[in-house]
Order: C-alpha cells, then structure tokens, then sequence
C-alpha cells in the first residue's frame, strides 16, 4: 500500500519514468546496464529535489511519499544513484 499525501506520489513516477526512457532510450538490447540505472536514478533525484522545492514553495500542504516529503526523496535517489555507480 502506498502512503502518498498531494503530489507525494511524484517521489515514484519520476525515477520509474526517467528509468524506463534511459533503458528505452540508451540501451542497445533493452536491457539495463549499470550506468544507465545510475545515471537515471540520478537525474530522476535531482528532478525529485527541484520539484519538491518549487511544490513546497507554491502550497501550503504536505506533499509526502510514506511521510517523506518529495525533496527527501530526491536526495534518496540521488545517494541511491552514486552508490550504484561507485560500488563493486
């Protein structure tokens, strides 16, 4: 069950969106590599970082993902994204 308050739900499809479209887009035989899921999580978590900014700045409700709000979840998938690009 997920547990999403406003545009919470955008800590989700964001990174799922921005995945999909660097297998799609970047992957020579569909399948994902190492460097395109980090890669990806990293630019979904930045998108998730601004837009939980800017979601926060213009309303005065919670936008929140399992009681996260959204800029938390862009750093998530951020510090997410760099370990899988650094790890062994």
């Amino acid at each position: 069950m997920i547990i999403s308050r406003g545009w919470g739900l955008l800590g989700l499809l964001i990174p799922i969106t921005i995945l999909l479209g660097g297998i799609h887009f970047f992957s020579d035989d569909g399948n994902a590599s190492r460097t395109i899921i980090a890669n990806s999580l990293i630019i979904s978590g930045i998108l998730n970082l601004f837009t939980g900014i800017i979601i926060h700045q213009k309303s005065n409700k919670n936008h929140d993902l399992f009681f996260m709000p959204l800029s938390i979840w862009g750093i998530i998938w951020i510090i997410l994204g760099l370990f899988i690009a650094i790890g062994t």
